[in-house]
């Protein structure tokens, strides 16, 4: 049997080619049970340990056909250390254990080991269309603070100072400059230019890219928490040519789903400058969606054939009938999100803030 897994393997990628229906992670051994889901070059499995069939977990596999040359290998890198930067929050998933294998044919796998959660918010929010319910506000209302505050741990991230006189490189410094919007990007002139943050040092914001409701899965203590931050990368970006804006644009047609996606990264503007705001319009469509069961520009696209980008650009969207359902406040938190002056859109600080007020009304 494990012959005949090891063929198949060999043969469909989308099966994990371990040699075996088992993969060893730091002196554990897990089980492949199925296939969860996949895109581009990773696919994700529920394993469980071998030693207690009871205990599951969610096993990410990323392969790189050209081994470290690759930029699959850079970001997969990236993503392996935003599990460990921003793990310290229980509304941010973290990684439990990784493991790097090079391949005889100067291929690179990388495989990464995270909790297994079994509802999304998009199941919740799907199973509401389906039995045509509303979520109550107030439920709207915790799960967002809850989502918020996993963002904020990203938006408000400082670095760990390191000593000038100590020759140990803190984790969060390793290879920093990879940690742009950008994969890595030969011609340095560009690399400087994707540097990220100029403020202090010490304040490092990240934004994660991909906001939606299949990317926040619910814990089972009832905690939404923040999951895929293989799009997450330093959140302020000056665009300082035509060739960055169009590499820019390209990364966010690869890393950021599109009915989520903010408008000034649609056709990213030769002079733009890019900061954590795409996470809150991000936010604002993720809101309504929980409310009204799809983002509002698929909305859009569903009930006038509206074209979706175009629908995004002009910021153009309405609400359903029934949004009476909800209160004055809770439409305008959206209202604000969705602005297409990225400056004029809310900080997650405040967003927590006026989302708390309405709680405690």
């Amino acid at each position: 049997m494990d012959a005949l897994l090891s063929f198949l393997g060999s043969i469909f990628p989308c099966l994990p080619n371990f040699g075996g229906p088992s993969i060893s992670i730091k002196n554990n051994l897990y089980k492949i049970v199925r296939l969860l889901g996949e895109g581009g070059y990773s696919y994700v499995y529920l394993v469980s340990l071998k030693s207690n069939s009871h205990l599951y977990y969610a096993l990410k596999k990323i392969r790189c056909p050209m081994g470290t040359r690759d930029y699959t290998y850079k970001n997969a890198l990236r993503e392996l250390r935003n599990y460990k930067r921003f793990g310290q929050s229980p509304y941010v998933i973290q990684s439990i254990e990784e493991r790097i294998m090079n391949d005889a044919d100067d291929s690179s796998t990388i495989y990464i080991l995270m909790p297994y959660f079994e509802q999304s918010l998009q199941d919740i929010i799907t199973q509401n269309v389906l039995l045509d319910k509303l979520l109550p506000e107030e439920e709207v209302l915790q799960l967002f603070v809850g989502i918020c505050r996993g963002v904020q741990t990203l938006h408000k991230f400082k670095k760990r100072a390191t000593s000038s006189h100590s020759d140990t490189i803190s984790h969060d410094s390793i290879n920093d400059e990879e940690e742009g919007l950008l994969p890595t990007i030969g011609e340095s002139e560009v690399e400087d230019a994707f540097d990220g943050s100029t403020e202090l040092e010490e304040f490092s914001p990240y934004a994660h890219r991909d906001l939606k409701p299949a990317n926040v899965m619910i814990s089972p203590e009832g905690l939404p928490v923040l999951i895929d931050l293989g799009s997450c990368s330093k959140a302020r970006v000056t665009v300082l040519s035509r060739q960055q804006a169009l590499q820019l644009t390209e990364f966010a047609q690869e890393h950021c789903t599109l009915p989520y996606r903010a408008p000034e990264l649609l056709d990213v503007s030769s002079n733009a400058v890019i900061t954590e705001a795409t996470d809150i319009w991000s936010l604002g469509c993720l809101m309504y969606c929980a409310c009204f069961g799809y983002s509002p520009f698929e909305k859009m696209e569903l009930d006038e054939g509206a074209n979706l980008t175009v629908a995004i650009s002009a910021g153009k969207f309405k609400y359903p009938s029934g949004y009476g359902n909800y209160s004055p406040e809770l439409i305008q938190v959206i209202n604000d999100c969705l602005q297409l002056d990225s400056n004029k859109r809310p900080t997650i600080d405040q967003l927590i803030e006026r989302c708390l007020d309405l709680l405690r009304r």
